[in-house]
């Protein structure tokens, strides 16, 4: 059976068995458009072979941040894959509307813009105490902003600072950072990065 990634919160959940078996068809499609084999993907994003195979044939739904990583291998973004879509000048998202995807274990992310024409990417990310991320680098920068609960961020060559509601923190996304929650509060927080990266 496949996994199914769950909302947080007042989000609603996802069907999870209908976007495994459109991720499969849209990774599917582009790897074959690159001129790749499972293997060669397999290789260039950290995965095993068969995983691929299960994702492609929608038996499987991996988590955002290792989506993230087959995305990059094939030069587009996890956003684009889970929800392919024309391009649009303008987006509103209602508080529901959208639905929460797994981002790590105990955490979710919504994303807050449609379409592929923007030129940064806002997404509102839930998360448990003691939960985190964590990204070797991409291009543009970033900002986290916190809606609620504590956190503490870590970016390459610079001291880890702890945010509380209201603050916000920009840095260049080129450099590994982490983001943990930090406290026993569930916190909600902004990551918003330019130009696109999930």
């Amino acid at each position: 059976m496949t996994q199914k990634a769950a909302g947080e919160g007042r989000h609603s959940a996802i069907d999870g068995d209908e976007v495994a078996a459109s991720l499969g068809t849209s990774l599917k499609q582009l790897r074959k458009s690159r001129g790749l084999t499972l293997q060669q993907l397999a290789d260039m994003c950290g995965l095993s072979q068969p995983f691929l195979s299960q994702l492609e044939n929608g038996k499987a739904m991996p988590s955002l941040l290792a989506l993230h990583e087959v995305a990059r291998a094939l030069d587009t973004n996890a956003h684009d894959l889970l929800e392919p879509r024309g391009e649009m000048s303008i987006s509103l998202v209602r508080a529901g509307d959208e639905a929460s995807y797994q981002l790590t274990e105990g955490a979710s992310v919504r994303f807050l813009v449609h379409g592929a024409s923007h030129r940064m990417e806002p997404n509102e990310v839930e998360a448990d105490p003691g939960a985190s991320t964590s990204h070797i680098g991409h291009a543009g920068e970033e900002m986290v902003y916190v809606l609620a609960g504590r956190l503490k961020v870590e970016v390459d060559g610079s001291p880890s600072v702890e945010l509380g509601v209201s603050d916000a923190y920009t840095f260049p996304a080129t450099l590994a950072h982490n983001v943990a929650v930090v406290g026993a509060e569930r916190s909600r927080f902004l990551i918003i990065s330019s130009p696109p990266s999930f």
